[in-house]
C-alpha cells in the first residue's frame, strides 16, 4: 500500500525547542518553560497522540509579547517517556491533571493563563474547582464541556491500526483534524511519537466525563475557542454551551476557519484572540 502522504513537504516543520524533566513515579514529565522569568505565565498543552511541539512557534510568538510560556508534553507523549509497563489506570484525568499542577510547581508558577486544546482542555476543565487559585484565566480550543461516548475495550485501538497500517491511521487521523493540506501534514508529523497504548488507554479514561458545572461556575475568565470546522465537538457541545454560557465570565470566540488543532489552521485568529483576552485579563 502506498504512503499516502507525498514526499514534498508543503509546510514549515514546527521547532523542537529544550526541555526539562521532572519525575512522576515511573514516568518521567517533560516540558518546555520559554521566556523572561517574571512576565505573566501562558501554559500552552497539546491534546491526544500530540506535543507541546504543537505550540512552539506559538511559544515563540507569546514570548515576543512579553510573556513566558511553558508547554507540557502530557504524561506518555512527546518527549515524556513511556514506561515499560503501563495499565489503563495511569491515563486517569486526575493523574494526568495532577501532572500539569506538578510542572507548575517545578517551573515555580503560582498563577498562569492555561490555553487547552482537545485533551489539554479536558484537564484544565478537570483543575478548576480544586485548583482555581493558578489560574489566572482558563482557555480551550477542541474541547467540549461534557463527552459521553460508549464504552470500548482499549485494547481495539491497537488492533484497528496494526490492520490498516499506522501511515494510513496517521493520515485518516490528520484529514480529520483540518481540511487544509499543510496543516495535515504538521498534524502528521506531530503523530508520529505517540504510543497506541498511551492513546488507548487515555481514550477510555476521557469518553465519559461533564465538566460542564465547572465550567459554569468558574469565578475567573473564561473563554472557548470554537473552529467552525470542527464539527464533532461541535456537535458535543449542542447539549452544554448554553448552559455554560450562562456563566457571566465566560467568552465564546468564534474561528470559522479552525479545524479541531485551530492554532494550527486558523494561527493569526487564535494568536489575535488569545492575546486580547490575556491582555485584558493581566493580574
Amino acid at each position: 500500500m502506498p504512503n499516502p502522504v507525498d514526499s514534498e513537504r508543503t509546510y514549515a516543520p514546527l521547532p523542537l525547542l529544550p526541555a526539562k524533566n521532572i519525575s512522576r513515579g515511573k514516568f518521567d514529565i517533560s516540558y518546555v518553560d520559554v521566556g523572561k522569568v517574571g512576565n505573566p505565565i501562558v501554559v500552552l498543552c497539546h491534546g491526544l497522540a500530540s506535543s507541546g511541539q504543537q505550540f512552539s512557534d506559538d511559544a515563540s510568538f507569546f514570548v515576543k509579547h512579553g510573556f513566558r510560556v511553558i508547554l507540557p508534553d502530557l504524561r506518555g507523549h512527546g518527549r515524556s517517556n513511556v514506561p515499560d509497563q503501563i495499565v489503563e489506570t495511569d491515563f486517569s484525568i486526575k493523574k494526568m491533571a495532577d501532572d500539569l499542577i506538578a510542572v507548575l510547581d517545578d517551573a515555580d508558577a503560582a498563577q498562569v493563563h492555561y490555553v487547552g486544546n482537545s485533551l489539554g482542555g479536558i484537564l484544565a476543565l478537570s483543575l478548576l474547582p480544586e485548583h482555581a487559585e493558578r489560574f489566572i484565566s482558563c482557555t480551550t480550543f477542541g474541547t467540549s464541556f461534557a463527552l459521553m461516548t460508549p464504552s470500548f475495550n482499549a485494547e481495539t485501538i491497537p488492533k484497528i491500526f496494526e490492520f490498516i497500517g499506522p501511515e494510513w491511521a496517521d493520515h485518516l487521523i490528520a484529514k480529520g483534524t483540518s481540511k487544509k493540506r499543510a496543516t495535515q501534514e504538521l498534524v502528521h508529523e506531530l503523530l508520529d511519537c505517540y504510543d497506541l497504548n498511551v492513546v488507548s488507554y487515555v481514550a477510555k479514561n476521557v469518553g465519559n466525563y461533564d465538566f460542564s458545572d465547572y465550567a459554569r461556575n468558574f469565578k475567573k475568565p473564561i473563554m472557548m475557542l470554537r473552529g467552525g470546522q470542527d464539527n464533532l465537538v461541535n456537535a458535543a457541545l449542542l447539549t452544554t454551551l448554553n448552559e455554560v454560557q450562562k456563566n457571566p465570565n465566560f467568552i465564546l470566540i468564534e474561528i470559522p476557519n479552525g479545524g479541531h488543532c485551530a492554532n494550527l489552521d486558523a494561527t493569526s485568529e487564535v494568536r489575535i484572540a488569545l492575546l486580547g483576552f490575556f491582555k485584558t485579563n493581566d493580574i
